[in-house]
């Protein structure tokens, strides 16, 4: 008799409890970077101490051993002569401003060495149209490296993956309320794990052009809302292209920084702790 009084008292809080309570509706939030693919930005009190140190180092190393490279009396030491004049001689009676030339081996002591040797390219105002076609083949040729800041950077086009190349982006998409936050996806009837919930987001309002990797399948954080939990699911884009399948869906590839300048302010102090500072 008591047993079946406790056991109806307990079914009634409960249910009570239950209807009372609204359950939290559980979300993935995808953390989806683009991690940096040159190196970082030289910070310019950095770019003075390497070239002072670079100066200095070049100021004291061994003068050039031209004979041994150019034997004498051929004609590559004659193209060397040409390439690289004499060095200014100490004469007794002359006013030297900057000092009195302090030569050894044809070469002045007191600065740097400055060597020209002949070229084994020719410059692109010299070249055919014939060597044009076949120059990516050639191993002579004078090695150009790429500029650092892109076509994607002098026209700030923020959907591109191409910018910020030392800086490391974060996939940012604009709701429905007008704020942009991290893509978010909502767990349906049917329960799927949190990385699989947030793999199939991307591919719904990205395609499935992208290559990409998750760093785990527990979550890395939970943002806490009134009625909504969020679980940060963090991946890193390896390769392919964002293609929204979504229309009107507007998306920017972001640094941490302008992060912080279009994300809820409540919503980026939350969050900042996962975001990269590279």
């Amino acid at each position: 008799m008591r047993s079946s009084t406790f056991q109806r008292a307990v079914k009634t809080y409960s249910t009570a409890a239950s209807s009372a309570a609204t359950p939290s509706t559980i979300s993935s939030t995808l953390v989806l970077s683009r991690l940096p693919v040159i190196t970082q930005d030289v910070p310019k009190f950095d770019q003075q101490f390497y070239k002072y140190q670079s100066e200095l180092w070049r100021r004291l190393m061994w003068t050039f051993p031209k004979w041994f490279y150019f034997r004498p009396g051929t004609l590559s030491e004659q193209k060397y002569k040409e390439l690289n004049t004499n060095p200014v001689s100490y004469e007794k009676g002359v006013l030297y401003p900057q000092g009195k030339p302090d030569l050894k081996h044809n070469r002045d002591r007191r600065f740097r060495q400055y060597i020209n040797l002949p070229k084994t390219y020719e410059e692109k105002t010299e070249l055919t149209e014939e060597d044009e076609v076949n120059k990516e083949n050639d191993i002579a040729r004078k090695i150009v490296p790429n500029s650092r800041i892109t076509d994607a950077d002098k026209k700030n086009d923020l959907t591109s993956l191409e910018r910020r190349l030392s800086r490391t982006l974060y996939l940012t998409v604009k709701e429905k309320s007008g704020n942009w936050k991290l893509p978010n996806f909502e767990q349906n009837e049917t329960l799927v794990p949190l990385h699989e919930l947030a793999e199939d987001g991307l591919y719904s309002i990205g395609g499935k052009k992208i290559n990409y990797f998750n760093v785990s399948k527990v979550p890395c954080h939970v943002f806490n809302e009134s009625s909504k939990k969020q679980y940060f699911i963090k991946s890193h884009i390896l390769s392919g292209l964002f293609e929204p399948q979504v229309e009107g869906l507007e998306y920017k590839w972001l640094t941490k920084e302008e992060l912080g300048e279009v994300l809820p302010k409540e919503y980026y102090q939350d969050i900042e702790h996962l975001l990269n500072d590279v």
